[in-house]
């Protein structure tokens, strides 16, 4: 008997074709959601930022299923999806097991200028000052280190951050891509 073989002279067990692909299956729903997000959107390789960018923004983080989607939509491994993704502060990937994050994301910037101008006492108070439905996080500079300390609320970023100018940015609902200033 060959050792590919069983005594039946069928394939043994280990040689059989699998079922399904190894790793995470995509998700019919999640794959729809995906393509209609992308729409006529080229899938370069080069867009993925711009493309988790548009699911975060739909969504508020990215789900693991839409991260597979995402990965067989572009004809990219699932890993390097999901390595970019959490790669950068700014997207949150979710997971079939964890809850979500609030609506809304207040970043304060906790690079050594932000940090030295008040960021560890953002940190502190924000949370209670905002409520539970803001989410308070640290985040990696943002790139304005002459105006500490810096937050993020959601894609506007609050220069010379107090928790005054934060908690009203975040009343105003600030309109996306706006520098809000204290000054």
């Amino acid at each position: 008997m060959d050792a590919r073989t069983d005594d039946r002279g069928g394939l043994g067990r280990r040689n059989r074709p699998r079922r399904t692909p190894k790793g995470r299956q995509v998700d019919p729903q999640a794959l729809a959601q995906v393509c209609a997000l992308l729409g006529d959107r080229e899938r370069r390789r080069d867009l993925l930022i711009e493309h988790l960018h548009l699911i975060q923004d739909r969504y508020g983080y990215l789900a693991a299923a839409h991260l597979a989607a995402l990965a067989q939509e572009m004809k990219l491994a699932q890993t390097e999806v999901y390595e970019v993704a959490t790669f950068y502060a700014h997207f949150d990937v979710v997971k079939e097991d964890e809850t979500p994050p609030p609506a809304l994301t207040v970043r304060v910037c906790d690079s050594l200028s932000c940090a030295m101008a008040g960021a560890e006492h953002l940190l502190r108070t924000l949370p209670n000052r905002l409520g539970g439905d803001v989410r308070v996080v640290p985040a990696p500079c943002m790139g304005a280190c002459d105006r500490a300390p810096v937050c993020a609320v959601g894609h506007v970023q609050v220069m010379g951050a107090t928790t005054e100018n934060v908690a009203a940015a975040v009343a105003q609902g600030a309109p996306a891509m706006q520098a809000l200033s204290s000054a």
